[in-house]
C-alpha cells in the first residue's frame, strides 16, 4: 500500500496556489530541515516529530514561494526581502493578535488563572491574523504578507500539563476537539495535533483549549512548527 500523503489542514482551502522548489533550492530544504531538527538533537523524540512532518513542511514551502511572489528559497540563511527561508515559530508571531499600541509578548511564558475552556492562541474576536501590521516599530508583529505558518504539535515545559483538550479554528473551518496525550522528552513535554496546520499569508486561526484540573497554573504551551518568511521578518529581532 502506497504511503498516504500528510494531513494538511487549510481552514476549508480545498486548492493551494504552489510554486516549485528548483532542484538547488530542495537540496538547501533538505539540508536545512535536518539542521533545524538538529536543535534537539538531544531528544530523539522531537527531532523525530519534526522530520516526520517533512513533507507537509515542503508543502508550506511552496505555498510560501507562490505567496512571496517567486522570491528564491534560502533556508536558514534567508537575508533581506529578496528571499524567504524558515525558522521555528516564535511566541512573538503567536502571541501578539491584532497589536497595535502598548508592549509586544515576547514570551509563550503565562499563568492560567482559570480552569475550563478558554482561549489559547488568540480568540474568534482576534484570532491570530497574518494580515495584521502590528505595533509600529516592532517589526516581528507585523506579518502581513510576510508570514506563512505550518506546525504539527504542542510543546510544554511544565512539569504537569494543564492542557487536557484543545480545538482549533482556521478561517472558517471549526476543527473538532481533540483529547491532549502528553509524551515526555527529556525535560519537555509534546503532543502531537490532528494534523499539520498550514495557514497561508493574511490567513487566520485561533486555538482554544480545556484547562485543568487546577487554577494558577504556570505554562509553557507553544506551537511546534516553522515560520516560512521573507528574510527581513526572520531577522527581525521584536
Amino acid at each position: 500500500m502506497a504511503e498516504a500523503p500528510p494531513l494538511i489542514l487549510t481552514g476549508g482551502q480545498t486548492s493551494l496556489n504552489q510554486l516549485e522548489l528548483t532542484a538547488d533550492e530542495l537540496t538547501i530544504f533538505n539540508r536545512d530541515i535536518r539542521r533545524i531538527a538538529e536543535i534537539y538533537s538531544l531528544s530523539a523524540n522531537l527531532q523525530e516529530l519534526l522530520l516526520q512532518d517533512r513533507d507537509a513542511f515542503l508543502v508550506a514551502a511552496k505555498v510560501a514561494k507562490a505567496a512571496f511572489g517567486g522570491l528564491k528559497f534560502a533556508g536558514l540563511s534567508a537575508a533581506g526581502s529578496a528571499q524567504f527561508g524558515f525558522q521555528l515559530i516564535r511566541a512573538i508571531t503567536i502571541m501578539n493578535p491584532g497589536i497595535t499600541s502598548g508592549t509586544p509578548v515576547l514570551t509563550w511564558n503565562r499563568i492560567f488563572t482559570s480552569t475550563g475552556w478558554q482561549n489559547i492562541f488568540g480568540s474568534a474576536t482576534n484570532p491570530v491574523s497574518l494580515a495584521q501590521t502590528g505595533l509600529g516599530g516592532v517589526s516581528a508583529t507585523n506579518l502581513n504578507k510576510r508570514v506563512v505558518l505550518a506546525f504539527g504539535a504542542l510543546l510544554e515545559t511544565a512539569p504537569s500539563p494543564p492542557l487536557a483538550e484543545y480545538r482549533f479554528h482556521v478561517g472558517n473551518t471549526d476543527y473538532p476537539v481533540q483529547a491532549v496525550t502528553w509524551l515526555p522528552a527529556t525535560n519537555i513535554f509534546y503532543a502531537k495535533l490532528m494534523g499539520v496546520f498550514l495557514i497561508g499569508t493574511n490567513g487566520s486561526f485561533y486555538m482554544r483549549g480545556d484547562i485543568q484540573p487546577s487554577a494558577n497554573v504556570q505554562s509553557n504551551l507553544q506551537l511546534f512548527g516553522l515560520t516560512f518568511a521573507t528574510g527581513d521578518y526572520l531577522a527581525a529581532e521584536t
